[in-house]
């Protein structure tokens, strides 16, 4: 298979990481085997390796040396991994359970707003035990807050009504609908098979465990594991969906930093072997097709600020919960309900129960026009969202941004707004109030131009092809990056 070179480059550090080929001999053992043998044999194949630390983890840059530049892997998250894993060539998040266009902060994985790290297979079905099963990232996704909300510990099957959620990409029958008298679930046709060999995953590499939490769910009479008409959705999709190179990708990227696979990527028919029509045969492994050799993957985006053009990046500073601060250099405040962290790394959440979420920029004295820099959506359960921007102190809004959602559709959407010179203080208002119209922001910056060199005086934007909405001096473009207008890329 061949190599390639993957970076994470963040502010701080850079990682290489090398991919890996399939261990010479690593599914030998599994020749002349069938049935349960097969089964619990790559169970011991598969289940090791290493694993990142749940959740967020921060590197942990404030050891002294940093425990990542000592090589300690419990220093990365799991949201870490997901930009590697989980990224559009475009730099969009590859969400499974939404349509939705998102973005990880800063390109350093942590929580994007409106999203979760979702068990593809519910840990509840294994008693909710934080264990190498809870962190194994093949079993985990950015998912789309919504859907995992609703998704909570359901089964997949064949949806006919999408009555209970229906985002245009991940759908749900209620119980009362669906055809197997419990709640079900079905992404689109495209994913169907990825979820089913995470699936038959689980129940091989983690077969050790208690899985004893649903009884519509669980076969415990049986190492086949789910019950017959799981198994049979499972099976369907797994053969209408075959392995793609996005799943070989992410399986190659998964093995980088675990140092486990997935055996029914690397060998799909083994799931026939188990569970389909090959039950009862033994394994030649030399007459299965490797499908994972097949997969050629792309670097993941891995882009970095390059301020040429700017003097000046003031980024929001980290807030605590309902607190105000004011920052030394004078340049800056803010209020607002929920945690955010310094150099754009988490979300914003604007708004707290009925009240209006704010952030302000004060004492700024700007002596050239700047632009101010950010990525909003509405918050995961809005039906819609509303920011008003106020200058000085203005009454009026210099400019109102107002989106509504459309089919569970929330958007991330990159701003950049044109501020004008002599301007001493900013003010971002999410209006409504209530979770009906919050605003989710991230990466806000105010950006100051070089002596002599104007906000948009690089024609780039009339090279593209995107929406663009001008007022006057406003300049709001719509598109996947900040780089057109400010000149540099900052995520």
């Amino acid at each position: 298979m061949k190599k390639h070179l993957f970076l994470v480059i963040t502010v701080l550090f850079s990682v290489g990481m090398m991919a890996e080929d399939i261990p010479a001999g690593f599914y030998d053992a599994i020749n002349g085997t069938q049935d349960s043998v097969l089964k619990s044999t790559l169970s011991l194949l598969v289940r090791g390796g290493e694993r990142y630390e749940y959740g967020a983890n921060q590197y942990h840059t404030s050891s002294n040396p940093p425990a990542w530049e000592k090589g300690d892997l419990k220093a990365y998250g799991t949201w870490q991994a997901l930009p590697l894993t989980d990224m559009h060539p475009d730099g969009i998040i590859w969400d499974m359970y939404s349509n939705c266009v998102r973005y990880y902060p800063n390109k350093l994985g942590e929580s994007g707003c409106s999203l979760n790290i979702e068990h593809c297979l519910p840990k509840s079905w294994w008693g909710g035990e934080n264990n190498e099963a809870y962190k194994d990232l093949f079993n985990l996704n950015p998912s789309d807050a919504r859907a995992n909300q609703q998704k909570s510990n359901s089964a997949p099957g064949h949806v006919t009504k999408g009555d209970k959620f229906d985002n245009g990409s991940f759908r749900m029958d209620s119980k009362s609908k669906s055809q197997y008298n419990y709640i079900c679930w079905e992404p689109e046709a495209q994913y169907r098979g990825d979820f089913a060999r995470t699936y038959f995953f689980m129940a091989t590499a983690y077969e050790y465990l208690e899985w004893t939490a649903y009884a519509d769910y669980i076969s415990n009479n049986s190492y086949l594991m789910f019950s017959d008409a799981i198994i049979q959705v499972l099976l369907d999709w797994h053969r209408s969906d075959p392995v793609s190179e996005k799943e070989c990708c992410r399986a190659d990227r998964i093995s980088d930093i675990q140092h486990n696979r997935n055996p029914y990527i690397d060998y799909p028919e083994l799931v026939e072997y188990i569970w389909g029509n090959k039950k009862g045969q033994t394994v030649n492994l030399n007459a299965l097709t490797c499908a994972f050799q097949t997969g050629v993957c792309p670097d993941p985006i891995t882009p970095t600020p390059d301020p040429q053009k700017y003097d000046t990046i003031i980024n929001l500073p980290g807030i605590a919960k309902n607190t105000v601060k004011n920052y030394t250099n004078g340049t800056i405040q803010g209020a607002e309900s929920d945690k955010i962290q310094s150099n754009g790394t988490q979300s914003i959440t604007m708004g707290a129960s009925s009240t209006d979420g704010e952030i302000s920029f004060t004492g700024i004295q700007l002596t050239d026009t700047a632009v101010l820099a950010f990525r909003a959506s509405p918050y995961n359960t809005a039906k819609s969202m509303q920011l008003d921007i106020y200058l000085n102190d203005g009454n009026t809004p210099f400019y109102t941004i107002s989106e509504t959602v459309e089919q569970e559709t929330r958007n991330e959407v990159r701003y950049r707004i044109t501020i004008p010179a002599n301007t001493q203080t900013i003010r971002i208002v999410s209006v409504g109030g209530g979770t009906e119209k919050r605003a989710c922001m991230q990466e806000l910056y105010l950006l100051a131009p070089k002596a002599g060199q104007g906000v948009c005086n690089t024609g780039e934007e009339k090279q593209t092809t995107r929406k663009e909405i001008r007022e006057g001096k406003i300049v709001i473009v719509r598109d996947n990056s900040f780089y057109s207008i400010l000149g540099q890329q900052i995520r």
